[in-house]
């Protein structure tokens, strides 16, 4: 017959076995097998790839918090409020929507982590935070800036301080509550040759009134911040012929502290900031330092606490920015939107921090947001001290302050209760409610 035999070794004896008559079936099967194996080999090797590429990070509670934190508050320290003109920055709860959707962006928030200097001497909750990496918050520090900022002026010896009254450090009962001795009377006796003024809600006006006459904000932008009555007569007799109605005093807080960052120069501070630092600890290298970038936690940066040369076009920037938005803006009463309110103030601010000093653009703000602790590496490595920073992460560790010199905290509650502080949100919030 045609069959062929073949021989093999089984169980130590040597066996004669028929061959297969029909070998060419059998090289078919081997064919396929192999196409299988091979397939199957692609399969699990782009499995493996793909699932490196996507695997995202849990959002923990904390992280939603913070952002909540973030976006309700003024940029805000510690508690999640601050004092300015005669009303506190204070968190306020908002709805069940607004949080679901707070959820939402944190969850779809892009995080970047890839860049940071010397990851391999970080620890553990760092070394976490970089395997969080994605490649959609491209920024660097700009060094046109940089440049730019070193050909400035040295910060001058000013402080900025806004308060209902002007001389509430220097009375009774104010000047006695533990949180005044910690904060700007401590200002004061750590830094004897530093100027230190305190603006109540009529000397905000007059800066931007004083805006308004060297051009930084039109006429128009004046009467909508400080109020306008109409002195032709067009003014309704309802309103005793007022044609612009006052803002709120947060929104005339947020542009004045712009207005004397660029016209004046030197440090903005929150009435609620506690003080244990000389600025000679504070800034080591004033011939060199020449604008500070505190962050709140590495959520963003901090608009309560700024500092910088007289005549920094970032400034100037933000200034003109707000103007376009406010114009257009919905009012009641003169007043906007609890939610328009701080897309002029911590919004506006860090959004253009972002486009200038790091290069970015419009979007550059939602990509990064909740990713500062990559700014904040970037301008300790590469600035060389021409902005300086530091994480605020506690109401005695930060910039102006640390637990070495300030063991522990002192609230804010006596004096806000002195003057009858409330907070601002509430306030806002129930004039667009009941109307």
């Amino acid at each position: 017959n045609n069959k062929c035999t073949m021989v093999s070794f089984e169980n130590g004896k040597f066996v004669l076995r028929k061959r297969d008559e029909r070998p060419h079936l059998r090289s078919r099967r081997s064919e396929r097998l192999r196409r299988i194996f091979a397939i199957a080999l692609a399969v699990s090797f782009c499995y493996f790839i793909n699932r490196r590429s996507i695997i995202q990070p849990e959002t923990t509670t904390d992280d939603l918090s913070l952002l909540r934190t973030a976006r309700h508050a003024d940029v805000k320290s510690y508690d999640g409020s601050s004092a300015v003109g005669g009303l506190s920055f204070h968190s306020s709860s908002q709805d069940s929507n607004e949080d679901s959707d707070d959820d939402d962006q944190v969850r779809n928030a892009a995080v970047s982590r890839s860049q940071l200097h010397d990851e391999k001497k970080k620890s553990p909750d760092q070394a976490k935070e970089v395997e969080r990496s994605s490649n959609k918050c491209n920024i660097s520090l700009n060094k046109k800036y940089l440049k730019y900022l070193s050909s400035l002026e040295p910060i001058p010896q000013k402080v900025h301080i806004f308060f209902p009254d002007k001389n509430y450090w220097n009375k009774e009962p104010s000047k006695s509550f533990p949180f005044v001795e910690h904060s700007i009377l401590s200002l004061k006796n750590l830094n004897p040759d530093w100027n230190v003024t305190v603006y109540d809600d009529a000397m905000i006006d007059d800066v931007i009134r004083n805006a308004a006459d060297f051009d930084l904000i039109s006429r128009e932008e004046r009467d909508i911040l400080v109020g306008k009555k109409d002195d032709d007569g067009d003014g309704s007799e309802e309103n005793n012929g007022v044609v612009h109605k006052v803002s709120h005093v947060v929104e005339r807080s947020d542009i004045a502290r712009l207005l004397l960052m660029y016209t004046e120069g030197g440090f903005y501070l929150d009435a609620d900031r506690l003080v244990s630092k000389s600025m000679k600890d504070v800034i080591p290298r004033p011939s060199t330092t020449r604008m500070c970038l505190p962050t709140f936690n590495d959520v963003n940066f901090c608009q309560d606490l700024i500092c910088s040369s007289r005549g920094n076009d970032l400034f100037l920037d933000m200034i003109k920015e707000a103007s376009k938005i406010r114009v257009a803006a919905k009012r009641r009463n003169g007043w906007i939107k609890g939610g328009g309110l701080f897309d002029l103030g911590p919004v506006l601010y860090n959004q253009q921090i972002l486009m200038r000093v790091f290069g970015g653009d419009e979007e550059t703000h939602d990509k990064c947001r909740d990713d500062f602790l990559l700014a904040r590496e970037m301008i300790v490595a590469d600035s060389d001290e021409i902005i300086i920073t530091t994480k605020e992460s506690s109401c005695n560790d930060g910039l102006l302050m640390d637990e070495a010199s300030l063991p522990e905290c002192y609230g804010r509650e006596d004096l806000f209760d002195a003057y009858g502080m409330t907070p601002w949100a509430v306030e806002v919030d129930a004039l667009w409610d009941n109307a």
